[in-house]
């Protein structure tokens, strides 16, 4: 569920994605892309790209405690 609200936001507001992720400047940056609508497709592509990397880090880190709770 976590992972289906992280995604819509990052389409509908990337800006808040990336204040989220502690990245204040980005997320002012984004704001000001998504005003425009030209600019809120990179904006969303940007946040989307931002939270990627967090989801995997996540899954492998479950595999690892499942793996030290089969030992």
């Amino acid at each position: 569920m976590k992972r289906i609200c992280m995604s819509m936001l990052a389409i509908f507001f990337p800006w808040m994605v990336l204040l989220i992720h502690d990245n204040p400047g980005g997320a002012i940056v984004a704001l000001v892309l998504q005003a425009t609508v030209i600019g809120w497709i990179p904006a969303s592509i940007w946040a989307w790209r931002t939270k990627a990397p967090l989801e995997q880090q996540n899954k492998s880190s479950e595999q690892s405690i499942q793996s030290s709770k089969l030992r």
